[in-house]
């Protein structure tokens, strides 16, 4: 893929990678929702070594669903059941 140039704090330390888990980790991420997405990038990158970018971009649709859904005023606990009931339906 196409390389990105990331640079950390004060401009001394620059990285260059095309890599998604070194990009994942160089990150200084704040909100919950993108935590939970560096920590998916994370596992996946310790139990594979590969496909860091593709989980991220699943996890971010399920997530760009359950917000959906939430808008709907569909109960949190509702949500989780049916995506766990989904995975029992794929594996």
């Amino acid at each position: 893929g196409m390389d990105k140039l990331i640079e950390a704090g004060t401009g001394r330390e620059v990285t260059v990678s095309n890599d998604g888990a070194t990009i994942m980790k160089k990150l200084e991420i704040a909100h919950p929702a993108a935590k939970a997405l560096v920590d998916v990038a994370r596992s996946q990158d310790e139990e594979v070594g590969d496909g860091t970018t593709s989980v991220v971009v699943i996890a971010g649709e399920i997530l760009k669903k359950a917000k959906e859904f939430v808008e709907e005023d569909v109960h949190p606990r509702l949500i989780i059941k049916a995506f766990r009931r989904a995975e029992q339906l794929v594996t």
